[in-house]
């Protein structure tokens, strides 16, 4: 018996949650990529440390949802079909950015992407491949891919910052492998800025308030 694997593009309905800024003038617009089995509604609440008045909080959901510990979750991707994925969460953040910049006056604001555990790598991927500037990419609490196009990602950071940012006594990604991490992206000569903080895996919002709320 003969089977062919076929693919073909088709519509999806993807959701994401907004708060935007009380003064009607963002000076920061955060798209925030949550992590394995989260959801963005229940994601988003966690930058409440964010003032509302200048800064503009967006938070895609991930394509996929499931059932996990009772709970319902989202995922950005899986190994399965993973090249194809990886084009439709890109595409999918394309389209929602300039949607974003369409509907809201923030063409002089700042843009930072954030990405949180699965999140960081859905985050390097969108910065490397998507259409949009942003003027800081900060990666919370993951490892980073090693099929990243590092030349792309070099060309690209030459007018943005990368923020490295990892808990001491994280359950989920050992120091070890942070310090792969961080190997990785000096051997590729990466210009980044690592940052630890005494925690877990989660996102310090300490050390995000020091970098950028000052």
């Amino acid at each position: 018996m003969k089977i062919i694997s076929e693919s073909f593009i088709t519509e999806k309905t993807a959701k994401y949650y907004l708060r935007p800024a009380e003064s009607g003038n963002a000076r920061t617009v955060w798209i925030l990529l949550h992590g394995y089995a989260q959801l963005a509604g229940e994601f988003l609440p966690e930058f409440d440390f964010i003032n509302n008045n200048d800064h503009m909080l967006i938070a895609p959901e991930g394509l996929s949802r499931f059932y996990f510990r009772n709970k319902i979750g989202a995922s950005w991707m899986t190994k399965e079909d993973r090249e194809n994925e990886i084009s439709d969460y890109v595409n999918y953040l394309n389209k929602l950015t300039d949607k974003i910049k369409s509907e809201y006056y923030i063409g002089k604001s700042e843009f930072n992407l954030l990405g949180f555990s699965q999140g960081v790598h859905t985050a390097v991927r969108f910065f490397i491949n998507g259409n949009h500037f942003f003027n800081n990419l900060i990666l919370c609490s993951s490892d980073f891919p090693k099929d990243a196009d590092f030349s792309l990602l070099r060309e690209k950071l030459s007018d943005s910052k990368l923020y490295y940012i990892h808990g001491t006594s994280d359950p989920v990604i050992s120091e070890s492998t942070y310090s792969g991490s961080a190997e990785l992206l000096k051997k590729n000569n990466i210009n980044f800025r690592r940052i630890k903080f005494d925690g877990g895996h989660v996102v310090n919002k300490e050390t995000l308030s020091y970098l950028f709320l000052k």
